[in-house]
């Protein structure tokens, strides 16, 4: 439980470091021409959901999806319109989140959770191993996670009483979900681009959080078009005061813009690629045969392995 409870945090920040104002120049979501179809499996289906396609077959991978996309339409005109799409990202995000927090609630020893609340040490006792630290060894990292988990705890602590109830504990999980919390994300994945420790993120840490070399040994060290693009991103949209590096508020911009609707984005996008006939919407032939965007399988090894959870229930 302890790993998967480390494990759960750390990918929130890694998450959100990758969240941009226009995800067609993600540099997660779309790196040059080349298109990340994980980002889209994940953000129409959920994370959780998503994995479980992965595991299936083409075929199966459609028929899951032929039976889902008349839950998205709400009006029953047999169109899933972006509105539509919008309103089912955003479910099955919400979703997400909510089984992950519960999930993580419900592990903890119930003589810890005191009036619907669970303390800052007893969190760290269950997590970490000791309430104080006391008589521990700790490697720097992980010094670092727990220090980390400390102010992120603060900041989620919204009434200031040193304990999390169960809503204030889902903006810890999930920091991204919630307003108040904006500002300790940015501080996080700052903390984990900036290489040089001086509050900022310069060009090369930028470009060096999305691109290794080692991940392109077909290229012979030269880049993708693609980090081209993003160096020039960074110039010409990030860096708003063209100082060479990004302050704590273009971060903020780039990461967790304010009014900025990724569900919104995600469906116009997802229109985009889908609507073969240009209508503005979609219809069931359109999404199924563009179904390795919405959620087709990265892994037919698997075979005829089928998964227990049906999508026409969701």
């Amino acid at each position: 439980m302890k790993v998967l409870l480390i494990v759960g945090l750390l990918a929130v920040s890694a998450l959100a470091s990758h969240h941009s104002s226009d995800p067609t120049k993600d540099g997660e979501h779309f790196k040059g021409k080349e298109h990340d179809k994980k980002y889209d499996h994940e953000q129409f289906l959920g994370k959780d959901t998503a994995a479980e396609f992965d595991e299936l077959t083409p075929e199966k991978s459609k028929e899951k999806l032929a039976k889902l996309v008349p839950k998205m339409d709400a009006d029953s005109d047999g169109f899933i319109e972006e509105n539509e799409l919008k309103d089912h990202i955003n479910f099955m995000q919400k979703r997400y989140v909510n089984n992950d927090v519960d999930r993580t609630w419900k592990n903890y020893k119930a003589e810890k959770i005191v009036d619907g609340k669970i303390k800052w040490e007893d969190y760290r006792e269950m997590v970490y191993g000791s309430a104080d630290g006391a008589g521990q060894e700790l490697s720097p990292e992980y010094a670092k996670m727990i220090a980390r988990d400390e102010k992120r705890w603060a900041v989620a602590d919204y009434d200031s009483n040193g304990a999390l109830d169960r809503t204030e504990y889902g903006c810890f999980m999930h920091p991204e979900d919630c307003d108040h919390m904006r500002d300790i994300v940015v501080a996080e994945t700052v903390d984990d681009i900036d290489k040089n420790k001086d509050g900022t993120v310069d060009l090369d840490e930028y470009i060096g959080d999305m691109y290794r070399p080692d991940d392109y040994p077909e290229l012979n060290g030269k880049e993708p078009d693609w980090v081209q693009s993003e160096r020039e991103m960074f110039k010409e949209h990030r860096d708003k005061d063209g100082d060479g590096k990004l302050n704590q508020e273009e971060m903020r911009d780039w990461i967790m813009p304010v009014g900025f609707d990724h569900a919104e984005a995600e469906a116009r996008h997802l229109v985009g690629i889908a609507d073969d006939n240009k209508d503005g919407k979609l219809t069931l032939d359109e999404i199924v045969a563009h179904y390795d965007t919405f959620v087709g399988s990265q892994a037919t090894d698997y075979g005829e392995q089928l998964q227990k959870h049906d999508p026409a229930e969701l």
